[in-house]
């Protein structure tokens, strides 16, 4: 099978989207999102507007840089096995995020199109490398030496189909449904993530996405994707889309309580010298006390299946998140996490370049940050967090039980 390259695909992609940007279809209302930093600059012929605007498309993006400072100070500068903001002692770009993006509303009457192509240069970037060859191609990672790079952690064309309420379709490679933390920056509080976000679920996927509102309150998903033959999941086009797979999830929301729940799970296969199957399911439930206060509750739990003398795996995970609304430009947060590798196969240290085999363990953290948004465009999330193993010395390349950080970074909207 031949395979279509990153180019050839990000080509077909952005010319799609510019057709039928162009058609003559009604078109879907954006969203209103958070203004950014280039809002602020005067429109120079407002009356005829942009191509961009005249086309329903949306360009957005970030800039994410952050600092940590690790009371172990590790010689090699790794805060493994705490991933994405893993570095000591040294400024980090962690994404510099760049987004065209055609949206779609559901409409029961009308087919609707769209599609989405992000694009990411940064440190974070060897979390979601997409469509390459991970030992060589220019969208991957040189291991050993380079700790930053760019990726297309999403490139996907989306349908809105015409039948009961309306069904979205999404194709191509988008991020995983699973879990409450994300790989994108503005949708977490904190600067660094949750072991059960890091080492226990995927980041995105590869395949096709059905999404259905049953009513205003509960909608369910569905897909195929495609995993890679390492991991069962997180699969991208350059597995040539084999060891196929099963996402799915059911959110249910009551916007009158502030309640959300959702469950999600998936299914893949390892694809080694011996066949085995991975699983994953995790719940998240939210709850809004008050007008300021804002709870969640997440619970993971993922096994790799025995198969012919192999021994298989599992972990798990409960993480709470507390939030406490103190301002209306200032928040603070509190998350506790624990997490079991129960045979030492999912923890890498360091995550980025694993340098040693993890063992069993718990894993215990907890963060304490806040959020001060000064202007809409920029946000500073100072945070101060702290990481006990009980298994094995998996901090400071073996030499350590426990890990401080005291990070901050910011977010810079565009």
């Amino acid at each position: 099978m031949n395979r279509l390259g990153l180019p050839g695909i990000a080509w077909i992609l952005a010319h799609v989207l510019s057709a039928v940007s162009a058609c003559t279809w009604a078109d879907a209302e954006l969203p209103e999102a958070d203004q950014g930093l280039f809002d602020l600059i005067p429109a120079q012929n407002s009356e005829q507007g942009s191509a961009p605007e005249k086309g329903n498309l949306k360009w957005g993006g970030w800039l994410n840089a952050g600092i940590s400072y690790n009371a172990n100070q590790p010689a090699d500068r790794f805060n493994g096995p705490v991933s994405f903001s893993d570095r000591a002692g040294e400024l980090q770009l962690n994404q510099w995020y760049q987004f065209l993006e055609r949206s779609v509303s559901t409409d029961a009457d009308q087919w609707r199109w769209g599609g989405r192509l992000d694009f990411m240069f940064g440190s974070d970037a060897f979390y979601t490398r997409s469509m390459g060859d991970p030992a060589n191609h220019w969208d991957s990672h040189l291991l050993h030496q380079r700790i930053y790079g760019i990726a297309f952690p999403q490139a996907y064309l989306e349908l809105s189909a015409p039948l009961g309420r309306g069904l979205r379709l999404k194709f191509g490679e988008f991020y995983t449904l699973i879990g409450n933390e994300a790989v994108s920056a503005p949708d977490n509080f904190f600067y660094s993530h949750s072991y059960s976000m890091q080492f226990g679920e995927p980041f995105s996927h590869t395949g096709m996405l059905a999404s259905y509102s049953v009513n205003d309150n509960l909608e369910l998903k569905a897909g195929a994707v495609t995993g890679s033959p390492y991991a069962g999941w997180d699969g991208s086009f350059q597995h040539r889309l084999e060891n196929w797979g099963f996402i799915g999830g059911v959110n249910w929301t009551q916007p009158k309580t502030g309640s959300s729940l959702a469950v999600s799970g998936a299914h893949g296969s390892l694809s080694g010298a011996v066949a085995q199957d991975v699983n994953l399911y995790s719940v998240v439930l939210k709850q809004d006390i008050g007008e300021r206060w804002h709870v969640t509750l997440q619970h993971d739990y993922g096994w790799v299946s025995k198969a012919r003398g192999v021994h298989g795996a599992e972990w798990y995970g409960v993480v709470g998140y507390l939030n406490y609304d103190l301002l209306d430009d200032v928040g603070l947060g509190l998350r506790l996490e624990g997490f079991r590798d129960d045979d030492g196969a999912r923890v890498g240290v360091p995550a980025r370049k694993p340098t040693m085999t993890g063992q069993a363990a718990n894993y215990y953290a907890a963060t304490l940050g806040a959020n001060w948004k000064p202007w809409p465009w920029l946000t500073l999330r100072p945070s101060v967090r702290y990481d006990v193993s009980d298994g094995w010395r998996a901090f400071d390349v073996g030499t350590s039980h426990r890990q401080l950080l005291v990070s901050t970074d910011l977010l810079l909207m565009f």
